[in-house]
């Protein structure tokens, strides 16, 4: 990728452009990025603690890319983070947390972001819901967190199937949609912050979850026999 050069890690306080940064900046103290133009697939490593932890995005269109990057240094000149624009999305590529605590305030700021998102489309559910499920999944590469509905016409004729006791407490017996916030920002923010990512998810998950609990079952229409059930799969 002719045009993307590396993302120093120190530079000018300001806000920048893939096209402000040279092609001469010394690889070893910045973010540098690899391109397959085949797969859409773009790949780099960033630098959390002493470390630095590797980082995969798909579907990547590499002139949204380009065009699109916007990198944030803040007043000490330290990268603060690298974004894109996406399929008109705003699409983080990077965050530094300055230390734990900072890094739970940020997890837990969008936890509850994410979590709201997720809330309004439950919201337009206008039929009776019998289960609402929050299903998420965790390899430290890759995550997910959705939540799905089952309305009681479909817990009915997942009953009648009958292919087992408790039919009607897995999410996959219904067609619903899953209804998402923002899974790749989801991954971007675990993996940046230090420990192991996984145990960053379960934070964020406890965080989202909850909160969907306290203000998305008051807002939908429940059968007496009404669930709400958080599970990880596999």
């Amino acid at each position: 990728m002719s045009e993307l050069h590396n993302i120093p890690l120190i530079y000018k306080a300001g806000v920048y452009s893939a096209a402000d940064f040279s092609k001469d900046i010394d690889s070893d103290n910045a973010i540098s990025f690899d391109y397959d133009a085949q797969y859409q697939m773009l790949t780099y490593d960033i630098p959390v603690g002493e470390d630095w932890r590797g980082m995969t995005l798909y579907n990547v269109p590499e002139d949204d890319l380009v065009r699109m990057l916007r990198v944030v240094y803040g007043k000490d000149g330290t990268l603060q983070n690298i974004t894109t624009i996406l399929g008109g999305h705003e699409t983080l590529l990077y965050i530094r947390y300055e230390n734990e605590e900072h890094a739970r305030q940020e997890i837990r700021r969008f936890a509850i972001q994410n979590a709201d998102a997720i809330i309004e489309q439950i919201r337009q559910c206008t039929d009776v819901v019998a289960r609402l499920f929050i299903e998420y999944y965790c390899d430290s590469d890759n995550m997910d967190y959705h939540a799905v509905i089952g309305t009681a016409d479909q817990m009915e004729t997942v009953r009648q199937k009958g292919h087992y006791d408790d039919s009607c407490d897995y999410a996959g017996n219904y067609p619903s949609e899953n209804l998402e916030g923002d899974n790749e920002m989801l991954i971007v923010m675990m993996r940046c912050a230090a420990g192991h990512p996984c145990e960053n998810f379960r934070y964020s998950v406890e965080i989202m979850s909850k909160h969907i609990e306290e203000h998305a079952l008051s807002a939908i229409n429940k059968t007496e026999d009404f669930k709400y059930i958080c599970a990880e799969y596999d």
